[in-house]
């Protein structure tokens, strides 16, 4: 009964919302021209931002701090920074930020659903729940209605964001001397790499297996989409 309560049925709900979302903005959007678009992410953005204000502010009232850990600054957060940058105004970083959004968005959710059944269900876990869904329901949504298009160049700009950001956790975490996100020195999920090789040499690795994980997942998707295409030329 407790995993029903605190991980089948949030994850069924989530899993159905997303699934909502994608289908109805799909068939509404799908025509309409990119500004109407990103509508529904506009939506999204406002309602991440309001509900980590909310966060913040709750975890402060209830445990008098605010650990590094929850800082809007976690992995997960980076969607808040890179939704504006092509949401809003189209610019030189939009087709990176949105790069950012979707592949980074699929692993991000797909490992929080592979924790959660050690947890409770609370207003903190149902925050997560909403904002790891809300995550992925805007990363198939940019691709449903074609807002994103993979590209084998793609892989490039999008690994140096990842590695900066992996980057900038390992010279913060440093510079406060704590946890932030998964890449701080005493890291629960990656300690066995930092004790392997040392914390800044260890995260250096992960830049380093982040550029070949892009170049990997960007090229297989340029060789599936290459191949479909050469068979519907072939059936013309």
């Amino acid at each position: 009964m407790p995993l029903l309560y605190n991980y089948i049925l949030p994850t069924v709900i989530t899993t159905v919302a997303i699934i909502l979302f994608v289908v109805i903005f799909t068939k509404k959007y799908r025509n309409a021209d990119e500004a109407q678009k990103l509508l529904p992410i506009r939506v999204i953005f406002w309602m991440l931002i309001a509900t980590e204000i909310f966060k913040i502010f709750f975890l402060i009232s209830r445990n008098g701090s605010y650990d590094t850990t929850r800082y809007p600054v976690v992995f997960c957060s980076a969607v808040m920074y890179t939704y504006p940058l092509f949401c809003f105004k189209k610019n030189r970083l939009s087709n990176v930020a949105k790069a950012y959004s979707v592949i980074p968005s699929f692993v991000v959710f797909l490992l929080f659903v592979a924790v959660q059944g050690n947890y409770k269900m609370s207003l903190i876990q149902g925050h997560s729940y909403f904002y790891h869904g809300a995550m992925m329901a805007v990363a198939v949504y940019l691709l449903t209605v074609r807002l994103y298009v993979f590209r084998l160049r793609d892989f490039y700009p999008l690994a140096l964001a990842l590695s900066g950001y992996v980057l900038f956790c390992t010279v913060l975490s440093l510079c406060i001397g704590g946890e932030l996100s998964i890449f701080g020195p005493k890291s629960g999920y990656l300690g066995f790499l930092y004790n392997l090789f040392g914390y800044v040499a260890g995260n250096l690795l992960l830049c380093a297996a982040i550029l070949l994980l892009c170049f990997g997942t960007y090229g297989i998707i340029h060789l599936c989409t290459k191949g479909k295409q050469k068979k519907e030329v072939s059936h013309a």
